[in-house]
């Protein structure tokens, strides 16, 4: 169970000096207003000014039909992306321009520091794979998926439900890659699929498996489809294989995003 550890930050030069290294960075952050909180605006840091008063924190980057959710003198909630812990604040909004806007420096910062890697699920326009080297199922094989020229090479790639820094959770409708996990329990030449990457090899663990039972209704029927999950551990993952899934992880936090 990931446990959660959170620590509050009120002394005012420690959140300038904070901030000013975000917008050093160019850090990003989603906006929910207390109205519609399931929906996150994009922002970037941008400037401190901390001889105004009350002091003013400056973003850009906002979207014009972001801008048409906000109000000013309206408290919003800010989340950090991008950082080991994730940093959230209040603050109200003391301005508006053309695609950003201005902030009171916030009283306080929460850092909630995760004890345990951070899960995020893919979406269907934001999608990875893991090819395993242990599974080639022959065509026509019972349980497996069905083989077309034109996607020969593509027919054993198993999409990824969720992704963490520590490994993946896989999810299939073909119960005949379960054959291949009897025998094993690693798998040194699986390869993850990431958008617009070269696969990365990555030697990886298998540590469960579970088969879900899905109900749905078509052309007023009920009707049931078998889920088969599988938990992957990574194995000695490289500097650059961690940067590019942390990019990746970055990418599904902002996805839905406006």
């Amino acid at each position: 169970m990931q446990q959660e550890v959170k620590s509050k930050i009120s002394n005012p030069d420690r959140i300038i000096r904070i901030f000013m290294r975000m917008c050093e960075g160019g850090m990003y952050a989603l906006i929910r207003t207390k109205a519609n909180s399931k929906v996150g605006i994009r922002c970037n840091f941008n400037t401190v000014d901390p001889g105004r008063s009350p002091p003013q924190v400056f973003f850009s980057g906002v979207s014009e039909f972001g801008l048409s959710k906000l109000r000013v003198g309206e408290v919003v909630r800010f989340e950090v992306i991008g950082m080991p812990s994730k940093v959230i604040f209040q603050s109200k909004i003391s301005g508006m321009g053309s695609g950003s806007i201005c902030c009171d420096l916030p009283k306080s910062l929460v850092s909630i520091e995760r004890r345990s890697a951070a899960r995020s699920s893919t979406r269907r326009n934001l999608m990875a794979y893991m090819k395993l080297g242990i599974w080639n199922p022959a065509q026509n094989e019972a349980g497996a998926p069905p083989v077309f020229d034109h996607h020969h090479e593509i027919f054993n790639w198993i999409p990824v439900f969720d992704i963490s820094i520590g490994g993946v959770c896989l999810r299939t409708h073909f119960p005949s890659v379960l054959s291949s996990l009897m025998a094993v329990d690693s798998d040194r030449n699986a390869q993850l699929i990431l958008p617009m990457n070269e696969p990365l090899m990555i030697p990886s663990t298998f540590r469960w498996q579970r088969r879900i039972k899905n109900r749905f209704v078509e052309a007023g029927e009920e009707r049931y489809q078998l889920d088969f999950r599988i938990g992957v551990e990574f194995n000695h993952l490289r500097d650059e294989q961690l940067m590019k899934i942390k990019q990746f992880i970055r990418q599904l936090s902002v996805a839905d995003a406006i």
